[in-house]
């Protein structure tokens, strides 16, 4: 790569512009993210089953007419004549369902329909909520680790300049020159890959917003690292099969299947149906040659019992009977795996807490020895590679201390999208602990 596009790259990536924060992002997924706008439409569409399930238990009406030109011959021993008339009838039916034992199921399913869907968006919100955050804090770190790469690249380069220097005056040994110029070396091949990575992550968050996302506010306050509350995991166990929507989801899912073994049950089941109706009919000739005109009104009740059908309603019963195991395992399932994500989830904060503390105090002891090691090299008693060694596990535990940072934060949410209670508040207390500020 020519030094003058490296040169365009970073300048790209370092440039100022405004700082949308962690809210920003997400208020802007809720109108561009295709994944959630295809959960709201799939949830408009799945509350349309409660009015679907209804319609079953309302009558139905309906409205009939038609018109017919009839040119008739008739020819017997003592009539030989041609009939040309028109008929003009129209029909309206009523029918009101009295007993179907299919319909209530149906109507059951209508409604465990609409709160399946409500409960698919809620978990499309939290969702979204998640992976928002992802993918801000993808960029934040990356974004730490092309400044680190450049910082220790910086500070390569004047150990290299003074070890060129100091070779050169004889109180160095080509060995240090070298070694500073691979250490340079490497460190440019590593500013060119984490600019790569935050261009990846950057691309990767556009998508998300559909727009490019510019300069974010950047994570810079000191964490107050917090147990998670209750400091007990089974509870939260508890509240995640209490509140998780994804095991509400899966329990109307269970019910919907219940109900259709019901209808299935429901086909050997009688019918009986309430019928009222008015017909009129207006003929304007007939074979005995005068216009007739008819007007009818019926009022009954139908009964119907199926007696066979082939043997498919029995099929069908088994088949319902099948999928509502299958339901009830997939129910069982879902508890077992949220069960266990919530578990690592709160492990993973429980943990990240600790490893957060732990790096705040090994970067404060890298500052330390790279303070010594500096301090020994100008007394002559270090050499150059003790100096570029400090260095680089001072960068190291930075990039690690970053990540660590992002980790505890995502856990936290992931802690709560498991257990079904994230919220956009839970967004807004991170919010704050941003810096509104340009980077560049």
């Amino acid at each position: 790569m020519k030094r003058s596009t490296l040169t365009l790259l970073f300048l790209s990536l370092a440039a100022p512009a405004h700082a949308a924060d962690l809210l920003d992002i997400y208020r802007q997924a809720q109108t561009s993210d295709s994944t959630w706008l295809a959960s709201q439409a799939g949830y408009q569409a799945g509350i349309e089953k409660a009015p679907q399930g209804r319609a079953a238990l309302l009558p139905t009406l309906g409205f009939s007419a038609s018109t017919s030109e009839t040119d008739q011959q008739v020819k017997t021993p003592k009539v030989d004549d041609t009939y040309r008339y028109s008929t003009d009838t129209y029909n309206l039916q009523l029918t009101q369902p009295l007993y179907r034992k299919q319909n209530a199921a149906t109507y059951a399913q209508g409604v465990s329909g609409a709160n399946q869907a409500e409960m698919d968006l809620e978990v499309a919100r939290q969702d979204l909520l998640l992976r928002s955050t992802q993918a801000y804090f993808a960029v934040l770190a990356a974004r730490d680790l092309f400044d680190f790469a450049v910082s220790e690249k910086d500070a390569i380069g004047k150990q290299l300049s003074l070890a060129k220097r100091n070779f050169a005056v004889g109180s160095a040994t080509l060995v240090d020159v070298n070694d500073a110029q691979a250490r340079y070396d490497l460190a440019t091949a590593q500013q060119i890959t984490t600019a790569n990575d935050l261009a990846v992550k950057q691309e990767a968050l556009r998508i998300l917003v559909d727009t490019p996302p510019g300069e974010l506010a950047r994570l810079t306050t000191k964490l107050e690292l917090l147990a998670p509350e209750p400091a007990d995991m089974e509870k939260w166990v508890e509240t995640a099969v209490n509140e998780s929507a994804r095991i509400k989801s899966q329990k109307e899912a269970l019910e919907i299947s219940r109900q259709e073994a019901s209808k299935s049950r429901g086909g050997h089941y009688p019918t009986l149906d309430l019928t009222a109706s008015h017909s009129y009919s207006d003929a304007g000739g007939s074979t005995q040659g005068t216009a007739i005109e008819t007007k009818t009104n019926q009022i009954g009740l139908v009964f119907q019992l199926p007696l066979y059908q082939g043997g498919g309603l029995s099929s069908r019963v088994r088949e319902s009977a099948a999928r509502l195991e299958e339901a009830s395992q997939r129910l069982d399932q879902t508890r077992r795996q949220i069960a266990q994500q919530v578990r690592e989830a709160y492990l993973a904060v429980s943990s990240g807490m600790a490893r957060v503390q732990a790096l705040e105090q090994a970067h404060l002891s890298n500052e330390r020895a790279l303070e010594s090691t500096v301090i020994g090299y100008e007394r002559g008693l270090r050499n150059g590679v003790d100096v570029l060694n400090a260095q680089r596990e001072l960068f190291r535990t930075r990039r690690d201390l970053s990540q660590a940072r992002y980790d505890y934060l995502i856990s936290g949410l992931r802690l709560k999208a498991a257990t079904g209670i994230l919220k956009e508040q839970d967004l807004a207390q991170i919010n704050k602990l941003l810096a509104h500020k340009s980077s560049g």
